[in-house]
């Protein structure tokens, strides 16, 4: 019954759109802003580790030597350039804002549904040189149409809507539209304000936690859902997913923001539309694959301080963690996320099914069962003052990670001894890992660094992970130009650092060099 209540929906929702003006999605999602500077969203922030890709950067899998060869669709496809999906911003945000800030004072509660927005259409011809490890250059391309926002169909009903349809090329084996032609729903949802200071979602939702900026341990459906893969920072990767098919319901206790939601599980055959069919393929079963239960709770502390606690009830598991953000002064914004449950580490979930022998499994911890473990993102992003960067925005932000489910120093160096057959095992590993969107290490460092405006209205980023266990690393630069109001030029690179069998030193990719035009309608 879920499964065919599920289909109904995307059968039915798209029908609804036609002359429908959008909004936007997630607007529950507020974060702590430095006064005069654009501090990091809480909501729209990291997404965690960078899984990698492909010879191609058409498939987000960490195939290893040995590995079995990953299916063309088991990761979707990005494709928007530096940084984010713009937020849909209008007058209304205006008002949005003024009402929140009443709700601080007591004066009223916050806005269950926001009101009065357009969509966006955004069309991106993007353009790849990759080098795999061998030295040798891949060429790709990709032109993709994208087009998202939120409907008003009554005064009380919405609906939310985020779809991409691309096409790919890839120089290796040229163009079969079964392959490379795609259509993403990543989004498509219908939210209703019952007008009782209540508001209910239903489909597929975008389902986004976390404050931090390379690893979201609260973000609980991240697994699996990634569309493409273009960019490593974290923050395309978090709009560049699919959404979690999800029954959810908001409502305000005074000045706290409650929510819930419920995940149901979706499984079908294989080759189908709820599942991995050509072209149109839902691939539902990948972002529900189990049933889970899910609570927020957000009160109003004051301040300059912001405070959420969850609780996730995954598969009969029980989770919770907190995310609390706060400014010092007018230019430091301290982070920190953590969330604990009882679960298997990366490589016994990775290798559950017995690949391996048994002497490797046992050292790299694929023989563990379920435990407890934590996982902890802790930082502060400092932006520089007026006085020195006058009217740009300068920033830089420090993290660390800790993943309690991934591997210590001496099992990473264990996995990066693979011989033989357990080489395939230890590819499985890396792929999972990369999947999950979790450090495959058990410490990592975290910096990024921004500048908007950095040459007239062009804005620059730069990230990068270290591993310090196993001293490898990844770097990327990115670079936008709007040429007018809608064309807009952007360049991306990155490249790994380390052994062939380290974290990062193990993707296919040695570096990656991207041209991608935008433009936006």
């Amino acid at each position: 019954m879920t499964k065919r209540l599920a289909v109904l929906c995307f059968a039915i929702a798209p029908m609804l759109l036609t002359g429908i003006g959008p909004m936007r999605a997630q607007d529950f999602d507020l974060p702590p802003m430095l006064d005069g500077e654009n501090a990091p969203a809480a909501s729209d922030t990291g997404i965690g580790p960078a899984p990698t890709a492909d010879e191609d950067a058409d498939v987000a899998t960490v195939p290893d030597v040995g590995a079995a060869p990953p299916q063309i669709d088991d990761i979707p496809l990005p494709d928007i350039a530096v940084g984010e999906i713009p937020p849909i911003e209008d007058e209304a945000d205006a008002d949005t804002v003024a009402q929140q800030g009443e709700a601080e004072s007591g004066e009223a509660g916050p806005p269950i549904l926001p009101i009065g927005r357009t969509s966006s259409l955004h069309l991106e011809t993007r353009g790849f040189r990759n080098e795999d490890r061998q030295g040798e250059d891949r060429f790709a391309g990709r032109f993709s149409a994208h087009w998202f926002g939120r409907g008003t169909v009554s005064d009380n009903l919405s609906i939310l809507f985020n779809l991409r349809s691309r096409a790919g090329w890839r120089e290796s084996r040229g163009f079969r539209a079964e392959d490379d032609i795609n259509l993403d729903v990543q989004e498509l949802a219908a939210a209703w304000d019952t007008g009782n200071n209540l508001l209910l979602e239903a489909g597929r939702i975008n389902v986004r936690n976390g404050v931090a900026l390379g690893f979201n341990p609260t973000d609980w459906f991240k697994a699996d859902s990634l569309v493409t893969i273009d960019s490593q920072d974290p923050g395309d990767r978090r709009e560049e997913r699919l959404g979690t098919v999800v029954v959810s319901a908001a409502t305000s206790l005074g000045s706290t923001l409650v929510q819930a939601g419920f995940r149901p599980d979706i499984s079908a055959a294989r080759d189908t539309v709820v599942t991995d069919a050509d072209i149109v393929g839902l691939n539902l079963d990948r972002t529900n694959p189990s049933p889970a239960f899910y609570a927020k709770l957000s009160p109003n502390l004051g301040g300059n301080i912001s405070l959420t606690g969850n609780v996730l009830v995954e598969n009969g598991r029980l989770g919770g963690g907190a995310e609390v953000s706060g400014t010092l002064g007018n230019n430091l914004v301290l982070y920190g996320e953590a969330f604990i449950q009882h679960r298997l580490n990366l490589a016994a979930e990775a290798l559950e099914d017995g690949t391996g022998s048994a002497a490797f499994r046992s050292r790299i911890g694929a023989a563990d069962g379920y435990e407890t473990a934590g996982q902890l993102a802790i930082g502060g992003t400092y932006s520089l003052p007026e006085a020195i960067a006058k009217t740009e925005d300068i920033s830089l932000s420090l993290e660390y990670h800790y993943n309690g489910a991934g591997l210590t120093g001496r099992q990473l160096s264990a996995l990066a001894g693979a011989a033989g057959a357990d080489r395939a095992a230890a590819g499985r590993v890396r792929a999972f890992a990369a999947r999950a969107q979790e450090p495959l290490a058990r410490h990592q460092v975290f910096a990024r660094f921004a500048w908007n405006d950095f040459l007239g209205d062009a804005d620059f980023s730069a990230i990068a992970y270290y591993v310090p266990d196993d001293r490898s690393a990844l770097a990327q630069i990115a670079a936008s130009y709007p040429y007018n109001d809608n064309v807009e030029i952007s360049l991306r690179a990155f490249s790994v650092f380390g052994s062939d069998t380290s974290v990062y030193g193990s993707n296919p990719l040695r570096n990656s060099i991207q041209l991608a035009v935008k433009y936006t309608f």
